[in-house]
């Protein structure tokens, strides 16, 4: 478990401590069936189980091991995502009048209150998503500057996400490059994903093909599993998946603790991660007990407190083929629903093309996914189950919810206002808003009546920095300095002062640039506040190295 992955937990897990979840499976019994003539597939910790290959006689043996408490064959399944449309490379948009050019993107952005949020100054900073798809191939222009902390391939276990010519057919990786540039990309005028400023984890889990026959195994189940558990261990703070699995299961089993990839997404949950997945395309199809989940969402979608995304249009109708609820225990799902139709995104298929024509829930979820790592920026002590429960509650139609749409279309503002009251007299910095093409990061939140915090100078600056502020009258003051994930690393005591003006060197608090420890603060975002009678001002600086 990565440090990172030990602070979400601190901050946001329901159970911060490790359990036996977190132990690895005990390595004799997996020699043991090894021993038989298993070949290892995946493991899973959460799960306590292992994916192998083996013919019918080896399985019969290790059925009879001790250990053994069940064996689950692996089977076949539809595909549930949707292959994007392509070939269609829509102009630009008009030059738009909002402070970042969506171009084409404008409408699945507005529609949801995300710009807001950027013109706030929240793009994604420090926040960790991670996504589970067919691959992704960064090499795309609006990719290229994509911040990947780490991938893997869990179908080939390697560490490349991205179609290799002697592992997978041609465009493996097309469905997982569309949704991480719905959220990630970065070409103005054309496209501006979600949350371009985050940081991201590639897993690569489905197998869309062999040699042209289309690959449809269970076996992609133990991968998505095996790829959450590293997303959650490399320390992701949101997951985005728009895969889902049906062929083998019941309505019955749509109760949020049946499959395994549902009981995965609830440990992620319960482990501090907001997941984030598409409900599904089947909604076209009549309900039917038969045969599948036609009409029904998907798992792991039916998870508690996993945020299942179903599909609109740029009007905010429920596209016929987003799949219903409700869930077997009569919870409401979809949660939420974004845009899923004439979806702006890549053609990863070109080195820099673009089309407006893509379709389905896979589209709607990675923007569900964004946002809920704006807000997790902008409030970072509020929990994902904080968030998705106000995304719920602020949506529009949360007073009416229902099987088709949940509880509406997302209204970013209105959650931000929400977490806004619930958080902004914590003791963290309340949020600041941002204009992204000025220099200058200006507060207009919280301000001071007996006095003003003032603008930090240099800034950004490297390695030390002077705070100037204004008092209207004598007391004691505080400056307190915090880092983005809103640990406090430093606090100047200035002690009683007299009611005036210190804006100038030497009578300005003076920060070195050091936390607590005498550590120097690594390069990034810091909040600073006044402390002065009772009120707190904050504003927003950048420590650059």
């Amino acid at each position: 478990m990565s440090n990172r992955a030990k602070r979400r937990r601190e901050f946001r897990a329901q159970f911060s401590l490790p359990n036996f979840t977190d132990l690895p499976i005990e390595s004799r019994y997996i020699d043991a069936v090894l021993l038989l003539g298993g070949k290892l597939r995946s493991e899973s910790r959460w799960l306590n189980g292992v994916g192998l290959e083996a013919t019918p006689q080896v399985i019969r043996e290790i059925a009879c091991m001790p250990f053994v408490r069940a064996i689950d064959p692996i089977r076949q399944h539809t595909r549930l995502f949707e292959v994007p449309t392509r070939g269609s490379v829509s102009p630009s948009a008009p030059p738009s009048a909002k402070v970042l050019d969506y171009g084409n993107a404008e409408t699945q952005i507005t529609q949801i209150q995300a710009d807001f949020l950027h013109q706030e100054g929240f793009l994604g900073e420090k926040v960790v998503i991670g996504l589970l798809d067919t691959g992704f191939n960064l090499e795309h222009t609006a990719l290229e500057r994509v911040d990947v902390i780490a991938e893997h391939d869990f179908v080939n276990d390697d560490d490349s996400t991205a179609d290799e010519v002697d592992q997978d057919d041609p465009n493996h990786d097309v469905h997982g490059s569309v949704v991480l540039a719905i959220l990630a990309g970065n070409a103005p005028g054309q496209l501006i994903g979600v949350a371009p400023r985050a940081r991201y984890l590639l897993g690569k889990t489905e197998k869309v093909s062999q040699q042209g026959v289309v690959f449809e195994r269970q076996i992609e189940e133990d991968w998505w599993v095996e790829g959450l558990e590293w997303l959650e261990g490399m320390g992701a703070d949101v997951v985005s998946s728009s895969l889902g699995y049906a062929d083998w299961y019941r309505f019955a089993d749509l109760d949020g603790k049946t499959s395994k990839v549902t009981i995965a997404a609830n440990l992620a949950v319960q482990k501090g991660m907001a997941v984030v997945i598409a409900a599904g395309n089947l909604g076209a199809q009549p309900p039917s007990e038969a045969f599948g989940l036609p009409g029904r969402m998907t798992p792991p979608a039916d998870g508690f407190d996993v945020l299942a995304v179903g599909a609109a249009d740029r009007n905010g109708q429920v596209l016929p083929f987003s799949s219903r609820g409700p869930t077997f225990d009569g919870r409401i799902k979809p949660d939420l629903v974004a845009m899923g139709a004439g979806v702006t995104s890549v053609d990863s298929t070109t080195r820099g093309g673009f089309s407006s024509n893509h379709l389905g829930t896979s589209s709607a979820a990675p923007l569900a996914a964004g946002t809920v790592a704006l807000l997790m920026e902008a409030f970072p002590l509020a929990t994902a189950r904080d968030i998705v429960h106000t995304l719920r509650s602020t949506a529009s139609q949360a007073e009416k919810p229902d099987n088709i749409a949940g509880y509406g279309i997302i209204r970013a503002r209105a959650a931000y206002d929400r977490l806004l009251n619930q958080f902004g007299h914590t003791g963290f910095p309340k949020p600041v808003a941002v204009q992204p093409t000025s220099d200058l990061l200006p507060a207009t939140l919280g301000k001071l009546k007996r006095g003003e915090l003032l603008q930090n100078y240099p800034n950004p600056f490297n390695p030390e920095t002077w705070i100037p502020f204004k008092l209207a009258s004598s007391g004691q003051v505080t400056i307190r300095i915090y880092n983005s994930d809103g640990r406090l690393i430093n606090r100047l005591e200035l002690g009683k002062l007299a009611a005036g003006d210190y804006s100038e060197k030497h009578r300005a608090a003076y920060w070195n640039g050091r936390n607590f420890d005498g550590e120097r603060a690594a390069s990034g975002t810091y909040f600073y506040t006044l402390e002065f009678q009772g009120e707190t001002d904050t504003r927003k600086m950048i420590l650059l190295e």
